[in-house]
């Protein structure tokens, strides 16, 4: 059977990453809860034991006490003392395994939550950019988060397989019992349950197979459900009053799962019926036989007990571990999933031949017949064919309509990406032989995409550089440059207050956050900035502080991205931008004078901003 045989490869699999991450990160509470359940399931059989031979004990001598003063003397002597002694004891063994097993599960529990996410969130953090953007990445992620367990399925697969361990081992105890007394009734138990193994592995196949389809179903309900998660999508919903839609969207998306499990549920429900009817009949049989047998031969009454209990238990057994074993089938694959699939991730970008820079201060910045094309569009170029160079400490303006290529252009500096093709070279240096790791310490971004974390505001400023030792001073520094100083100190613990209400602090607004975030990556203080959109959030006499203080800077190289082609008279060298092609290079003066793209973007600009054209 395929379905059976998917399932043991799998389980198989799944178990030995199992084993290898409980013995990786809580080796000493993993063998004890194993020898417990283990020895738990030889107490529950030597329980059994020990009560037939006490029944028996009781039918040899139903007259010992009579007409005797009971004393636990005459107890002893009679031939019932040992087995009221064992079980005693053995009752006693089972209260102290239950105990240790509560205390052993609990740091089992407690070390693995912590270890799980610590393997996480330490391999994504070698990925790099791309891949975190890419299309693998994120369906991957999708399937993760559907299932029973999400990130927390390996700890779940553990539970199970320690769950399992114990059903063998009672599987083992009363199975070799019930051979020895009766090895035929065995044969029939095996036999008639066959047809439920098959259709427990068959259904679970089939759940699978339905788990992958509905998966981009999962994926629409995730995007619909984000308003009433994410703040910023919450208060956008709101403001749209989006929610009676999304909830009627979500509705029919949940309409859809439930119609197709509903399905599913209906035949196994049927499949279950006629499998479990099959082997309660072996069962039925079994103990009729057992019953009449003992009657028929005056058997003892004990041992009659000893092999029901083991009929019942063992096939009580076979059934759990077929359970486990198909319903662990999900969850092995769910583990197969992360221990293969995430953690078989890696980065996009390659560095061949590392070379470890040694630049003093910004190094020279020359994009080489630079080519780029995302991955999944068919080789469509973004950028095409560029060529310009970044002299060190120069401040660049690149301009140019929406899909232009101008954040592309950011990526391939900050090497989010490398070129599809070309080069980028650093004073002559191939980027693509520099580490992202290496080249960060060289380059600072501000994109438009950010996050202000809830910290104290001069410890999130000096984020940039977590990990080194805070220097206040440059804190400051870094905040008045962002023209943020007066909104620090015009709050009640001026740098030392706490960020996010969450947190019992203060709320920034959008304008206070990207002067933050401004200040944050002046504080790294590289001879690289890189900004997308410094001023977009700003009132327009913070906008031109914080365009003034980027301009004083010496020795910094900054390339600034920008829709407001008015901010590129102050700079260096602008480039222009269009579909994907660097139209225009030079430096204001003559870019005016040349009258093509960039001066008509400059004066439809000023336009905008309602002030007079001086004459090209």
């Amino acid at each position: 059977m395929r379905e059976f045989g998917d399932a043991l490869r799998a389980l198989w699999d799944a178990a030995r990453y199992s084993w290898e991450f409980c013995l990786r990160n809580s080796k000493g509470p993993t063998i004890a809860r194993l020898a417990i359940v283990i020895v738990s399931a030889f107490a529950t059989y030597c329980t059994v034991q020990a009560t037939g031979w006490l029944v028996n004990a009781m039918q040899d001598s139903p007259n010992m006490f009579r007409g005797r003063e009971l004393s636990l003397t005459g107890l002893m002597s009679s031939g019932i003392g040992g087995p009221v002694a064992l079980l005693i004891a053995l009752l006693l063994l089972g209260v102290v395994l239950g105990r240790y097993n509560w205390f052993y599960r609990s740091i089992w529990n407690e070390r693995l939550k912590f270890r799980n996410w610590k393997e996480l969130y330490d391999h994504r953090a070698t990925l790099d950019v791309a891949r975190f953007q890419s299309k693998e990445y994120d369906d991957l992620v999708r399937q993760i988060e559907e299932l029973p367990s999400v990130w927390s399925t390996r700890i779940r697969f553990s539970e199970e397989m320690i769950a399992l361990v114990a059903a063998l081992s009672s599987f083992l105890f009363f199975g070799s019992s019930l051979i020895w007394h009766a090895p035929a009734y065995a044969i029939v138990i095996v036999v008639t349950s066959v047809p439920m193994m098959v259709v427990e592995f068959r259904l679970t196949a089939v759940s699978w197979a339905l788990f992958e389809k509905l998966i981009p179903v999962h994926k629409v309900r995730n995007m619909l459900e984000r308003p009433f998660r994410v703040k910023a999508a919450f208060v956008q919903a709101l403001g749209f009053n989006q929610m009676p839609a999304l909830r009627r969207e979500i509705d029919a998306n949940v309409e859809e799962v439930v119609r197709t499990y509903s399905g599913y549920r209906k035949d196994a429900f049927k499949a279950e019926m006629r499998s479990s009817f099959c082997g309660t009949v072996g069962l039925c049989l079994v103990l009729v036989h057992a019953v009449w047998d003992t009657a028929a031969h005056a058997g003892g009454i004990g041992t009659l007990t000893v092999i029901i209990a083991a009929i019942r238990v063992f096939q009580a057994n076979m059934e759990m571990i077929v359970s486990l074993v198909a319903e662990q089938w999900s969850t092995a694959k769910g583990v197969i999933l992360i221990e293969r699939e995430y953690f078989g991730l890696r980065p996009v970008l390659n560095t061949d031949n590392p070379v470890t820079p040694d630049f003093r201060g910004a190094p020279r910045i020359e994009f080489e017949s630079v080519s780029f094309a995302y991955p999944a569009t068919d080789g469509k170029l973004v950028l095409k064919g560029m060529s310009f160079a970044i002299e060190p400490g120069t401040k660049v303006a690149i301009v140019g309509k929406s899909g232009a290529g101008k954040t592309t252009i950011q990526s391939l500096l900050a090497r989010e990406r490398d070129p599809t093709g070309g080069r980028v070279l650093v004073d002559g240096i191939d980027l693509r032989h520099i580490t992202p790791r290496d080249w960060s310490g060289y380059v600072s971004t501000l994109g438009q995409d950010y996050v202000v974390l809830e910290r104290q505001i001069g410890r999130e400023i000096a984020s940039s550089r977590l990990g080194e030792s805070y220097d206040h001073a440059a804190m400051v520094e870094a905040a008045r440059f962002a023209d943020f100083e007066s909104v620090a100190l015009g709050k009640p613990e001026g740098y030392e207050t706490q960020i996010g209400v969450e947190f019992g602090g203060c709320e920034l607004s959008g304008g206070e956050r990207q002067r933050l975030a401004l200040a944050r990556v002046r504080y790294r203080n590289a001879p690289i900035m890189i900004l997308d959109e410094p001023d977009a959030r700003l009132d327009p006499a913070s906008a031109e502080k914080v365009i003034d203080g980027v301009f004083a800077l010496l020795g910094v190289t900054v390339v600034m991205i920008t829709h407001h082609v008015s901010r590129a008279e102050r700079c260096d060298t602008v480039i222009v931008v269009e579909k994907g092609e660097a139209v225009e290079i030079g430096t204001h003066a003559d870019l005016m004078a040349r009258n093509g793209a960039y001066a008509s973007m400059y004066k439809l600009d000023k336009r905008r901003l309602g002030r007079g054209v001086e004459a090209a």
